[in-house]
């Protein structure tokens, strides 16, 4: 009986770990569209800034949860937005003005 029960602990704690690893490995792609009238600059999880040009689309990629794009105008204006755990389409004009619309999930 209690080597049973071993097994079953132990085997509890390895699917709570699996759980785990999934959760915070799983990658999201997140195409970001700029459809504003001016170029912008963008930041995943604090990598170094990329340029993105008007009417030009970026593929980026995130992984797990918690994840934030941080997008600087051409004035020096930074806006922090948290991503959602999916796979997305980013519309920079809406993040930038708040808007609700600002992402789209994709079907990818």
């Amino acid at each position: 009986m209690k080597h049973t029960l071993k097994v079953a602990i132990i085997v509890l704690i390895l699917v709570v770990i699996s759980v785990i690893l999934f959760v915070t490995g799983k990658r999201h792609d997140i195409l970001i569209e700029n459809n504003s009238m001016a170029g912008i600059k963008y930041s995943i999880n604090g990598e170094p800034y990329k340029t993105l040009d008007v009417g030009k689309k970026a593929l980026g990629i995130s992984k797990g949860v918690g994840n934030v794009i941080f997008i600087k105008t051409v004035d020096n204006k930074v806006i922090e937005k948290e991503l959602p755990s999916k796979n997305i389409n980013l519309f920079i004009n809406q993040a930038i003005n708040n808007g609700e619309d600002w992402y789209k999930e994709s079907e990818k």
